[in-house]
């Protein structure tokens, strides 16, 4: 019979939860990194531009989160109005 090792333990629900919690944190953690420095290096935001469309995202984020817009129709949006698609 073979032994298994003490030091491994199945996964729980929890465990699980918790690593799709902190990538989807890195990848959006990655995501504004870059956006924020194009904004800055390529468009020439500079401090209070960035605090501004910071203090949008948020206002943003806030009214999907209240339930006042849903994000499917923001990018609905984003690709009838200006042909962007984000997928």
């Amino acid at each position: 019979m073979k032994k298994t090792n003490p030091r491994k333990r199945p996964a729980t629900y929890a465990d699980v939860e918790r690593a799709k919690q902190e990538a989807t944190h890195l990848a959006t953690r990655r995501a504004f990194i870059l956006l924020f420095n194009v904004l800055r290096d390529k468009e020439g935001y500079d401090l209070d531009g960035l605090r501004r469309i910071w203090k949008e995202i948020l206002d943003l984020a806030d009214s999907v989160a209240k339930g006042y817009c849903k994000l499917s129709d923001l990018n609905e949006v984003l690709r009838e109005e200006e042909g962007i698609r984000i997928e």
